[in-house]
């Protein structure tokens, strides 16, 4: 019996997905990369934006015509929009055997069998206390290793949907996750990232209310073959001085921070139930930038928010500068139904209005892209190896997460590797390998430029 696996949005979800892949071929399935031999397929969804979840029904129409060329064939959907659709999919779309949650993956084997009945379902039973490191899993990358350390969130921004696809905020034991970092750690692997809709939140519900992240990261830091230890996505007010502190004194911690915004007006920051001023936020990143040696940010923007002036724009316009991020993703407001905005915000910023505010910002920031990157020119960077681009070259990445663009070898990918930088743009670096992992010695490599 072969499977196929197609994931939409975030690593969280790919890290869903590999574990289901894990379950399957532990119970002697075999993965497949074509929906057309498969026997099963399975649709993990997001629905962070109406076009994600487009997306998801444009798929699934598709899938269900495979199914009239193999009647044994079985879909499934689960992941966000499977939450906030629920029995609705299984109405709208006949072909769809059974739908599932974000915490209940790890029975899929079980779902499977139950379909092959003839019976179509929904089951959204959590079983959070199920999600452990013994699970089995089928992870996508060699040297990269994903670990979802808290599910849900508890902010409710009103634009959000994620706290009623994803449900309140549960962190896993600290000594869970280790297990799964030693997991990572005996099979070779170089990096992991901690995953979390407010991943720095790990921990508050422990019972002392503080957030744990920087203890996950020293602990994960002790493991030998480990040497990046990234985390996304944060919360601005659940960043501690603590955190800051241990990814500025610890090696193996990676020098960026993912730190959404959304808006630098404080009456629209209001609105979205964003719980900080712009001054609170502004004032966090000098905190992160005076004590984090070559630190990046990157961040989220949403622009058009309902009764977003001009006035307020322009103040999102000066945090941005002021920011000076090393990516923003900027983000057209949709209303998302179920959402507090969609109910009683009116969606009235014209969609020309939407789209100009768009592009001024992203033209800022491909100006400060470029003048940040700049300061690389001719220098020499320590990145990990990534796989092949489109183009045929190979992307590493530095700790402080910049992009690189070089030509290689695919024995390389996952391996460390010197480049010298010999162009910029406002996007990637390009250089040249000028030394490979085996010419290095790890006692005195550099972690920054």
């Amino acid at each position: 019996m072969k499977f196929f696996i197609r994931t939409f949005g975030c690593q969280m979800n790919v890290n869903e997905s590999e574990i289901m892949a894990g379950v399957l071929e532990k119970e002697g399935f075999e993965w497949t990369e074509n929906p057309q031999e498969a026997d099963f397929i399975i649709l993990n969804s997001c629905a962070v934006r109406e076009k994600a979840e487009h997306k998801l029904y444009g798929a699934i129409g598709y899938y269900e015509k495979l199914k009239k060329k193999n009647e044994n064939l079985v879909i499934a959907v689960g992941g966000c929009v499977a939450e906030k659709e629920r029995k609705n999919i299984l109405k709208r779309f006949h072909g769809v055997d059974f739908v599932f949650g974000t915490r209940n993956y790890m029975d899929i084997s079980e779902f499977y069998n139950k379909a092959k009945e003839g019976k179509r379902f929904s089951d959204f039973t959590d079983k959070f206390d199920n999600i452990t490191a013994e699970l089995p899993k089928h992870p996508y990358s060699k040297h990269h290793g994903w670990i979802n350390i808290i599910y849900g969130c508890n902010k409710y921004c009103t634009y959000c949907i994620v706290p009623y696809t994803r449900s309140f905020e549960k962190s896993r034991p600290i000594e869970d996750i280790m297990n799964e970092v030693k997991y990572y750690n005996d099979n070779g692997y170089r990096e992991i990232t901690f995953l979390g809709q407010n991943v720095d939140s790990y921990g508050k519900d422990f019972g002392d209310g503080k957030p744990k992240l920087n203890i996950l990261i020293r602990e994960a830091a002790k493991f030998e073959s480990i040497k990046r230890i990234w985390f996304l996505t944060s919360y601005p007010t659940d960043i501690t001085d603590d955190l800051i502190e241990e990814i500025s004194k610890n090696p193996k911690a990676a020098k960026n921070f993912h730190l959404p915004v959304q808006a630098g007006s404080d009456n629209i920051l209001k609105k979205m139930n964003r719980r900080y001023t712009k001054e609170f936020y502004l004032d966090l990143l000098d905190k992160i930038k005076s004590n984090v040696e070559n630190v990046t940010i990157s961040g989220d923007i949403i622009v058009g928010f309902p009764g977003e002036t001009d006035e307020d724009f322009m103040e999102t316009v000066d945090l941005v500068k002021r920011a000076r991020y090393e990516r923003l993703n900027i983000a057209e407001y949709s209303p998302r139904e179920g959402t507090i905005s969609a109910k009683y915000y009116e969606d009235n910023i014209p969609k020309r209005i939407k789209n100009k505010r768009f592009q001024y910002l992203m033209n800022i920031q491909k100006q400060i892209n470029h003048e940040e990157n700049e300061k690389y020119l001719d220098k020499t960077v320590l990145v990990i190896q990534e796989n092949k681009t489109k183009s045929g070259a190979y992307l590493g990445r530095t700790i402080n997460n910049k992009v690189v663009i070089f030509e290689s070898e695919e024995n390389l990918v996952g391996k460390f590797v010197k480049v010298k930088i010999n162009k910029i743009s406002a996007g990637p670096l390009y250089g040249e390998i000028i030394s490979k992992e085996t010419d290095l010695n790890f006692e005195k490599v550099e972690y920054y430029i």
